[in-house]
C-alpha cells in the first residue's frame, strides 16, 4: 500500500501561496488519499505565513462578513453541517443562516487543516513555510519551484493557489499559458494549466482567482475546484507511476 511519509523520499505537492485555495485543496487531497494510504508531503509555502488564512480571511478581513452563510460554507461537501457544529463547538450561538465574520472562518479553516493533517498521519504529512516561490517549472517527470532566496524545492506536483492577481502575481510557470486578464494562469476544468500547446500540464495546477477564467473566488466554488484538482493530483501524481502519464 503505501510507507509513511516520515520517509525522506515521499514525493512532496507543493503550494505556492497557502491561503484559502491551498487549504481546501490541501484538506480534500488528504480526504481523498489517506484511504489509499499514500505517501507524501503536503508543503503550503506562503510570503506572508497566514497559512488557511490568506488576506481575505485573516486580520485584514476582520470582522467583515463572510459572502455565504454557514449553510453554503463548509470546508468539506459531504458534511455541509461541519462549520455550524465547529461554530457551536466554541460555545457561539449559530445556525444554518448565520453569516459568520471572516476572521473566525479563518480560524474554521485552520483548525480544519490541521485536525485533517493529523487524521491524515503517518501515511500523508503537512508542512508549512514562510517563503516566496519566485518561479516554477516542470516536465512529465517531475516539477521545481525556485524560492526567492534560490533555494530550489523537488516537487511531485505545484499547485499556485497566490489569490487575486491584482493583489499579488504569480510566480512566472514556465510554459503556461496566461488568462485573458494578463496576470492569471489559463487552467483546465480540473484545475491543470494550460501549455503553449493548449494540452493541461501534468504536473502544475492552479486554484482560486488565479485561475485565469474571470470567474468569483468564493468559496464555494474553490471548494469545488478544490475537490476537482485533488482527485486529478490523486489519480495522475500520487497513484500513477513516473513514465506512465496520462
Amino acid at each position: 500500500m503505501g510507507h509513511p511519509a516520515s520517509d525522506g523520499a515521499a514525493p512532496a505537492v507543493v503550494f505556492a501561496g497557502g491561503g484559502t485555495g491551498a487549504a481546501l485543496t490541501a484538506i480534500a487531497l488528504l480526504r481523498a488519499t489517506t484511504w489509499l494510504r499514500l505517501s507524501y508531503r503536503i508543503v503550503l509555502l506562503d510570503e506572508h505565513g497566514r497559512f488557511a488564512r490568506g488576506r481575505v480571511y485573516g486580520a485584514a478581513g476582520g470582522d467583515c462578513p463572510l459572502e455565504a452563510p454557514v449553510k453554503d460554507m463548509s470546508a468539506l461537501p459531504d458534511r455541509p453541517c461541519h462549520l455550524l457544529e465547529w461554530r457551536r463547538a466554541t460555545g457561539a450561538a449559530c445556525g444554518p443562516g448565520t453569516v459568520l465574520a471572516r476572521r473566525v472562518y479563518g480560524d474554521y479553516l485552520a483548525d480544519t487543516l490541521a485536525a485533517t493533517a493529523a487524521w491524515a498521519a503517518p501515511y500523508a504529512a503537512l508542512d508549512t513555510r514562510a517563503a516566496r516561490v519566485a518561479a516554477v517549472a516542470a516536465d512529465d517527470a517531475a516539477a521545481r519551484v525556485l524560492l526567492a532566496g534560490g533555494e530550489r524545492v523537488e516537487a511531485a506536483a505545484v499547485v499556485v493557489a497566490t489569490g487575486d492577481p491584482a493583489e499579488a502575481a504569480p510566480p512566472p510557470v514556465a510554459g503556461a499559458v496566461r488568462g485573458e486578464a494578463g496576470a492569471g494562469l489559463a487552467a483546465c476544468r480540473c484545475g491543470a494549466v494550460l501549455t503553449g500547446a493548449g494540452e493541461p500540464a501534468r504536473r502544475v495546477f492552479a486554484v482560486g482567482a488565479v485561475r485565469g477564467d474571470g470567474g468569483p473566488a468564493t468559496v464555494p466554488r474553490m471548494r469545488e475546484q478544490a475537490e476537482a484538482l485533488a482527485q486529478r493530483i490523486a489519480d495522475t501524481v500520487l497513484r500513477t507511476p513516473p513514465g506512465r502519464a496520462r
